[in-house]
Order: structure tokens, then C-alpha cells, then sequence
């Protein structure tokens, strides 16, 4: 126990005596580091460029890739490896960080002591970035230049870790070979960012060259490296070239200016001996589109003040320059564009031509779409169709001479405003024209020109009067010619009537039809007693009209017509003396019925003044009707699985279906129906509101729970009822038709109604007691001993000599027995005669 506890003591005494030797080591080992950082700065720095380490103080940033580094605390003096930082979060927290910095190292803080210390050394891995690395050319980027401009390029770059290295450049030629120290005409180092040095290609071949840009110490791995390539041009002027040879007037046309410097601007012309025949000054301004690499568009007037050409400044951005132009002005002929190194228009001989290209205009197309068939004179149309070299199209018609100008807008003035605009999409519609308002020559009937031109031919010297065109003026434009039929209108009516009748409790009727040609027509009412009513109605775009409720209240009962009435192709009723338009002529038709006329010379009165008039082409259409009081009848009552006349038994369970006729409108009206008891009970009922112009109604009832007996069926439409009795039976008695139904399937096909005149000698063995439904009711006057004809002959035994007992027959029941009794007396007086 005393060696024991002296052990302990021993024990005790070594490890204070260690613990004291390994403190004074390590301030030993500390003392050196401390004098190096006594003489640190403030930032990281390298001790020397020998190849020392670089040192890093507490807070300052690292980089992926970097090798080499201590670390420092500038106020203690302590000096800490890599490996005593550990990442403080994430997927690298607890994560020594290594040295050389691997280039995938995680980004972020590590400190000494990891992610539990607070307040110790730290620093920040960051990922090395060239972030901009480019040839510039006053100011601005370029990838193309030509080799005159090419002694004035600079090499620029920004980067993220000017604080640890400076950025290396190095230049290469289109064979690949480096050429740096020939082409850099300064550093070949940028020490901070947003440093730049010069580089002179002027001298160089034309070509793709590549400059180099990476870290100038450890940090030139892949991803922190950057390239830029930039081609010297051997020509020192600008080319232009067009995206396609050929256009169609109308379309726009795309060009590139190509060798130019980025930045510069440049004149691209067109010459005003290549525009459009009758343009204007503003459609000249609108040669050049501003869209794209286009800063600028206009004319450039010479000392005469006239149009010289048309003008874009084109900016070269990078290696090239865009614009388009809209060829609607441009003659339809070979057209050229010229590039001048000038940016500032000029006279075109002050100013040097650097490049020109040729492109073809072809006319562009238009056409009709409408009206192009047939026309109903008087109608209203919609007038459309495509054109795409226009900004305006004008309609013509033609005869057998000139073309005529079309009045679009209906009124006297200038012609300009009869053109109808074309849309972006190079379509163009006017909606309801009156072509026979706006040409007379659409106002008769017949076969006739209409035709499309585009209104930019209708302003050059070849045309003095838009209003009227020959046709060589006509076919010389932009044009389109149709052939157009025109008809003379029609007009059809129906009148809303019931079986030729309206109720006059209902006292109203509807009217539909056609008017082709017509914006409205008249509707006439004329009683026998010289009543009228009248209305208009007003016909769509389809050329229909209808008119609902109209009412005859003011008919007296009896015979009247209605009547529809339309002026013709000259748009008046008869020669106008009845009235100027619709409403006058129904109003001069309710005149005619104030007084004492009789219908039919009321009737006499409006066609004398329209239809019948002298020269009149109107147009009429007549219906007589009855007005009557509300009629409604029950005319048939059968099963439904055997339809009939009259009023038939129906069997229950079965489906009963009742028809009859009614005069009153079904939008008016509607049929109830009910079986009644004899005390007037109801058992079943139905209803309809549906029946056509005929008055036909039908209705069904289900008699499945209605006991047998006689009812009353009644029909109501709430002004008129009609009752009938209906047999309701245990079973309907089937329709003796004369053919045997009963399970009688012996071969007795003969007809037995006629005149049995054979000699019916054959052997009938079979129990013929069967349902027999042929009509035996004939004469039987001939002699029953011949040989019966009518086939029963045969072995009538197929059903074993029994009936179902099914029978169909009418006659009395027992009446087969009878039959059968009758017949074994006759054999046995037949056989006493032979005994004897």
C-alpha cells in the first residue's frame, strides 16, 4: 500500500516535470514565428518572393488553388498551420483545411478551434474568378477589326483575387504560336483589377488571335483561366449583303454590314431612281426601317432640294451591323444598296463608297377574296381580300368600257377616301357595302368585272384620274380581276298558321322568311271585312327576317291573308306612290282598311300599288288563313301496340295513345288530358304542349294500375274541351284477320272463307279445334263431299290433335264441338247411304 501510494507520488512529480519541459518548448518553438511577425503588415504578404511562405493574417481570404501559406496572429505572434483552421458550418464544419488549398476546397470561414470557437483565428476559402477578360478598341469590346485599326487595341481584365495574384496575358497567333512579347506592347502582367495593357495587331496577318488571361502565381488552373479571340480583317473596307436576292414588294428585307469596326457608324443608301413611281416624301423616309443596329433613317435632300436617296446609320456591335428594309416603296426592278465608310450623310461625292449589293423587287400580289361569285342587287356585302405590297386598295367595276371607281363610303368627295386600309397582316376588309349603291353597274342584273388595285399605282404620271381607269392603266398596276353575277333578289315567307287556322283567343301569328336584296319588308294583315293590320320586319345580314306575336286582334273572324311585300332590284315600292320606304307603305295599307273597303278590295288596292304597278318589279307573297275560335277534338284512342281509327278498347296494362287536332298555337297552348271515372274521378292524365303547323297532337297514358271498365277521357287547352268514352278491358280481342294463329301447325293453309265447292273427300284426322282466325264466315254452298282444295288434306296432326285454346276467332265459344257433333252425323248418314 506505501509502494503503491509512493508510486503515485513519483508519478505525479514526472508528469509536472514534463508538462513544465513541453512549456518551455514551446515557447522555444514559438519564439522564432513571433520575431517573423513582429515584422508583418497589416495584409498578407509575401516574406520574400524566393519561395517563402506568404503570410495570412486573422480575417483575410484564401483562395482555391493556393499553396504555400502560413498563418499569423499579428497580435499574439502565434503561427498556425492549415491543418489547425477547421471549417466553422455546413458541409465543411469540422473540416481541417489543407495546404496546397486543394482546388475544390469548400468555400466558407475556418477557424482554429472549428465551429466551437468564438473569437479565434480565422479565414475565408473564395473561389478565384477572372471576371471580365477582353480586347477592347476605343472603349469598347470588338471580335472583329480590320488590320488598319488593329494597332490600338487594349487588353483589359477584372478579376477577384488582386490581393494574392497579378493576371498574366499571353497572345497567340492562328497557327498557335505565342507570340506575346511581339504584340504586347506593355506589361504582360495587369497587377490590379480593372488594369488593361496595349496590344498592337496592326502589323500581324490577318487571322484569329487568342488572348490568354490567367493567374500569374498558382492560380492558372482550368477554371480561373480565360480566353478571348478577336479576327484582324485583311480588307480595310466594309461589306453589306442582303438575307435573301429576291423580294415581294411589301415584305421586309433584312442586311448585315460585315468588317466594320465595333462601335462605328456607317451611311447604307438606296438612290431615289430606285423608288416606287408616285411616292412621297414620307413613304421615302420609310425606306429604312429604325430597328435593330440602326440609330438612324431619312432622306437627304441635294442642293435643288430634291430627293437624292434614302439613309440608315448602321453601328457596327461587335462584328457586325443589322438593319431591314420595307420594300412597299421601292420599284419592282433590280434595286441597289450602297455602304460608305462615312457616318454622316453627304452628297454621294463626297462621301466614299465602301461596298454595294443588289437585290430584286418582284410586284406584289393582291386579291379578292369577296365579293367574287354571285351579288343579290340590293344586298349589303363585306368586301375583303389580301394585298402585300399595299397600304390602301380601290375597288372597280367594269361593263364593257372603263373601269369604274366603287363609292365605298357613299358620299361625294375625294376619291382617296373610297380606299379601304390594308392591316400589318396585309389583309383588308370593309363590312356592309351596298354594291349596287356604290355602282350602278351592280344595280342590273347580269355578268360583270370587279377588281382589286393596289392605290400606290394610281399616283404616277400614267394616271390622271383615279375615279375611272383604262383598262391597260388598270392591268398595268397591281391588280386582281374577277367575274361577279349579279342576280335580282327573291323573297320567300312562311306564315305561322295551325292547320290553316289561328285561334282568336290567341289571336297572334308568327312570320319568317328571305328577303335577298332587302334591309326591310312589309307584313299585311286584310280581314273579309276590310280589317288590316300591318308591321315591318327587318332582314339580317343572311338575308332572313322573322317576326313573332304579331297580333290580329283588329281581324274580325273568318276568312283573312297575310302578306309579305318587298320593293325589287330598284329598291321602290311600285313607282313610289305608296310610300317611300316600309314603314309609309304599311302605313298607307292601314289607310286603306280605315274606310269601307272590303278585304278583297283592300287586297285589289295594295297590289294595284306595288306588284301590279306600271314598271314595278316588287315582289309578293300571299297566304290565306281562317281566324276562329279555339277548336280542340279528340279523334283517335287506341293501344299502343295496335294503331287504329276511331275509338278503340284498350286492354290494361297496356299503353294508351290519344291523338286529335287543335287550331291553337303549342307556344300558346298546351293539352292536358284525363281519364276520368264515370263520378268524374281521374285516374291517369298526360299532356302536350308539341304539335306541328297541321294541328296533330298525340299524348299516351300507362294503364297498369287502371281497373277495367268504362271511363271518360277528357281533353282540355283551357278554351276548349272534347270527352270520349274509352273501354278500358281484361283482354282485347285480337282482329279476326283469316289467318289461323292458334298452335294449329298442320298444313291447313287453305283460304275456307270462299265458295267450298270441292269435293272434300280428304282425310281430316286432325283435332282442328285449334285457333282457326281465317274468315269462315263465307257461303258454304257447295258440295262438302269434294276434294277440299284448300290444302286440308294434309296430316293435320303437328299439334297432336289439341288447340292452345288461344282462339282469335269471333265466333261464339262451343262453336268448334258443334262443328265437330255436325260432322260425325253427316259421316254416319254417309255411311248408312253406302250400306244400303
Amino acid at each position: 500500500m506505501t509502494n503503491d501510494n509512493t508510486r503515485t507520488k513519483a508519478n505525479a512529480v514526472f508528469f509536472s516535470v514534463l508538462m513544465v519541459i513541453s512549456m518551455v518548448a514551446v515557447g522555444f518553438a514559438a519564439a522564432p514565428a513571433a520575431a517573423v511577425n513582429a515584422e508583418a503588415a497589416d495584409h498578407r504578404e509575401v516574406v520574400d518572393r524566393a519561395g517563402n511562405p506568404v503570410k495570412i493574417a486573422d480575417g483575410e481570404t484564401v483562395y482555391q488553388g493556393e499553396e504555400n501559406l502560413i498563418f499569423v496572429n499579428s497580435t499574439t505572434g502565434s503561427v498556425f498551420d492549415a491543418s489547425d483552421l477547421e471549417g466553422t458550418s455546413g458541409n465543411r464544419e469540422g473540416t481541417p483545411l489543407q495546404m496546397p488549398i486543394p482546388e475544390d476546397q469548400d468555400t466558407g470561414t475556418y477557424a482554429v478551434g472549428g465551429p466551437d470557437a468564438t473569437g479565434a483565428f480565422s479565414t475565408t476559402v473564395v473561389t478565384p474568378r477572372i471576371t471580365t477578360s477582353e480586347v477592347r478598341f476605343d472603349g469598347n469590346d470588338v471580335e472583329q477589326i480590320s488590320t488598319s485599326n488593329a494597332d490600338e487595341l487594349e487588353i483589359y481584365a477584372e478579376w477577384n483575387f488582386d490581393d494574392a495574384e497579378n493576371v498574366s496575358v499571353e497572345v497567340t497567333d492562328p497557327n498557335g504560336d505565342e507570340i506575346t512579347g511581339e504584340v504586347v506592347e506593355g506589361p504582360t502582367e495587369l497587377n490590379n483589377t480593372g488594369d488593361s495593357t496595349s496590344l498592337n495587331l496592326g502589323t500581324e496577318d490577318a487571322g484569329e488571335y487568342t488572348v490568354t488571361f490567367e493567374g500569374a502565381n498558382n492560380l492558372d488552373y482550368d477554371s480561373v483561366v480565360q480566353e478571348y479571340t478577336i479576327e484582324t480583317t485583311s480588307q480595310d473596307q466594309l461589306s453589306i449583303d442582303t438575307a435573301e436576292d429576291t423580294v415581294t414588294r411589301g415584305d421586309n428585307l433584312q442586311y448585315t454590314l460585315s468588317g466594320g469596326t465595333n462601335g462605328v457608324e456607317h451611311v447604307v443608301a438606296i438612290d431615289a431612281g430606285d423608288f416606287r413611281q408616285g411616292y412621297s416624301v414620307d413613304n421615302a423616309e420609310d425606306i429604312f426601317r429604325n430597328v435593330q443596329d440602326v440609330n438612324a433613317t431619312g432622306i437627304y435632300n441635294n442642293s435643288d432640294d430634291e430627293v437624292q436617296y434614302a439613309y440608315a446609320t448602321v453601328e457596327i456591335d461587335g462584328t457586325q451591323g443589322v438593319g431591314s428594309i420595307e420594300t412597299a416603296y421601292l420599284d419592282d426592278s433590280s434595286i441597289d444598296v450602297n455602304v460608305y465608310t462615312d457616318s454622316t450623310p453627304n452628297s454621294t461625292s463626297n462621301m466614299s463608297s465602301a461596298d454595294d449589293v443588289s437585290f430584286d423587287v418582284e410586284e406584289g400580289e393582291v386579291s379578292l377574296n369577296s365579293p367574287t361569285d354571285t351579288y343579290t342587287v340590293g344586298s349589303e356585302v363585306d368586301i375583303n381580300g389580301t394585298a402585300q405590297s399595299a397600304d390602301e386598295v380601290a375597288i372597280y367595276a367594269r361593263d364593257n368600257s372603263d373601269w369604274e371607281l366603287l363609292d365605298i363610303d357613299g358620299e361625294d368627295g375625294d376619291v382617296e377616301d373610297d380606299y379601304i386600309s390594308v392591316d400589318s397582316d396585309d389583309t383588308f376588309e370593309e363590312e356592309d357595302v351596298r354594291l349596287s349603291s356604290a355602282s350602278n353597274i351592280f344595280s342590273f342584273e347580269g355578268q360583270y368585272d370587279i377588281g382589286v388595285v393596289d392605290t400606290s399605282d394610281l399616283s404616277g404620271d400614267d394616271v390622271d384620274n383615279p375615279s375611272e381607269l383604262t383598262t391597260s392603266q388598270f392591268s398595268s398596276a397591281s391588280s386582281a380581276r374577277y367575274t361577279l353575277s349579279v342576280q335580282p333578289g327573291d323573297l320567300t315567307a312562311n306564315f305561322g298558321t295551325i292547320n290553316g287556322q289561328i285561334d282568336s283567343v290567341d289571336a297572334e301569328i308568327d312570320v319568317e322568311g328571305t328577303a335577298a336584296g332587302q334591309d326591310e319588308v312589309v307584313l299585311a294583315f286584310v280581314g273579309e271585312r276590310g280589317d288590316t293590320v300591318t308591321t315591318t320586319a327587318t332582314v339580317d345580314s343572311d338575308e332572313t327576317f322573322e317576326e313573332e306575336d304579331i297580333s290580329l286582334n283588329d281581324i274580325s273572324q273568318g276568312s283573312a291573308s297575310g302578306h309579305v311585300i318587298s320593293p325589287g332590284r330598284d329598291g321602290q315600292y311600285g313607282n313610289g306612290d305608296i310610300g317611300a320606304d316600309a314603314q309609309e307603305v304599311a302605313n298607307q295599307i292601314d289607310e286603306y282598311g280605315a274606310g269601307s273597303s272590303t278585304g278583297d278590295q283592300i287586297r285589289s288596292q295594295i297590289l294595284s300599288n306595288t306588284v301590279d304597278d306600271t314598271g314595278s318589279d316588287d315582289l309578293i307573297v300571299n297566304q290565306n288563313f281562317r281566324l276562329n275560335d279555339p277548336t280542340l277534338s279528340i279523334n283517335d284512342v287506341y293501344p299502343e301496340q295496335a294503331e287504329a281509327s276511331g275509338i278503340n278498347p284498350v286492354a290494361t296494362g297496356e299503353t294508351l295513345v290519344v291523338s286529335g287536332d287543335t287550331n291553337r298555337q303549342p307556344d300558346n297552348a298546351a293539352i292536358t288530358l284525363e281519364l276520368l271515372t264515370q263520378e268524374d274521378d281521374s285516374v291517369a292524365s298526360a299532356s302536350t304542349d308539341q304539335w306541328g303547323s297541321d294541328g296533330q297532337w298525340n299524348a299516351s297514358f300507362d294503364t297498369s294500375d287502371v281497373e277495367t271498365g268504362t271511363y271518360v277521357l277528357e281533353a282540355d287547352d283551357g278554351e276548349s274541351t272534347d270527352r270520349v268514352n274509352v273501354e278500358i278491358v281484361e283482354e282485347r280481342e285480337q282482329v279476326d284477320n283469316g289467318t289461323d294463329t292458334g298452335d294449329d301447325t298442320g298444313d291447313d293453309t287453305g283460304d275456307d272463307t270462299g265458295d267450298d265447292t270441292g269435293d272434300d273427300t280428304g282425310d281430316d284426322t286432325g283435332d282442328d279445334t285449334g285457333d282457326d282466325t281465317g274468315d269462315d264466315t263465307g257461303d258454304d254452298t257447295g258440295d262438302d263431299t269434294g276434294d277440299d282444295t284448300g290444302d286440308d288434306t294434309g296430316d293435320d296432326t303437328a299439334d297432336n290433335g289439341s288447340s292452345d285454346g288461344g282462339s282469335t276467332d269471333g265466333s261464339t265459344p262451343g262453336f268448334g264441338a258443334l262443328v265437330a257433333l255436325v260432322a260425325l252425323i253427316a259421316a254416319a248418314l254417309l255411311a248408312t247411304r253406302r250400306n244400303n
